[in-house]
């Protein structure tokens, strides 16, 4: 089945759709490197105060722990790149010696308590595991926008004429298409640099069962139907 999509209307919504996920990718990344920052400047000065006492102990000087802070907060970055996230968000708690089921109930004058032995090995590893999870905040947001920016770079990267051309030569299959007609098909097509491209576009869809190719999916149509109106 062939449609008639123009080409030059495609290539004009792609490069607009480009341009709304650039910014949304820099400003997303912005807030998040902000909020990370207020996050790792909150952490520092934790460790700073946690960290002071053993540092008088032993009479240091300033300088030494704030390079020994500054070593940490480094580390917080390593970890956090080194370990699962899933990890770190299973939690296991054991309870006393009387019922293996935790309760929890109110105690006037005292609050909420519970009948969890917060002393037990696998209570203490999972106390650990929820203060290093919150430790991650900070490198965890400034990482998420650095990924950011660079998915804002690789937009745009994109190569906006020979992307429309194949998603316009797609609009026109109603299956998927195999990427050696593609590349028959579309004009001074470099398949090696334009399909890795495409998967930066949502609703271009990559079909690995044979015949393997490539697809536009539902909403990525309807979306091009209504711009060639």
């Amino acid at each position: 089945m062939r449609t008639s999509l123009n080409h030059d209307r495609v290539e004009v919504w792609l490069r607009r759709k480009i341009l709304w996920w650039v910014l949304q990718n820099i400003l997303g990344g912005l807030v998040l490197l902000l909020l990370g920052a207020v996050v790792l400047f909150l952490t520092f000065w934790i460790v700073y105060g946690v960290t002071w006492p053993p540092i008088w102990m032993f009479k240091l000087d300033n300088n030494v722990h704030l390079i020994i802070c500054t070593v940490f907060m480094v580390l917080l970055f390593v970890g956090n790149a080194r370990t699962d996230r899933e990890y770190l968000t299973e939690y296991s708690f054991t309870t006393g010696t009387f019922s293996d089921k935790v309760v929890t109930f109110y105690v006037p004058g005292a609050g909420l308590v519970s009948n969890i032995n917060p002393l037990a090995p696998d209570s203490m590893h999972s106390i650990v595991k929820f203060i290093t999870n919150c430790l991650y905040t900070g490198p965890r947001a400034i990482t998420a926008a650095l990924r950011m920016f660079l998915k804002a770079y690789r937009f745009g990267l994109l190569d906006v004429n020979r992307c429309a051309a194949v998603i316009t030569f797609l609009h026109g299959y109603a299956e998927r298409v195999p990427y050696q007609q593609i590349v028959r098909e579309v004009p001074d097509l470099n398949p090696v640099h334009v399909f890795p491209q495409l998967a930066n576009i949502d609703g271009v869809l990559f079909l690995d069962r044979e015949p393997a190719g490539l697809s536009l999916s539902s909403e990525l149509r309807a979306e091009l139907d209504r711009a060639r109106n």
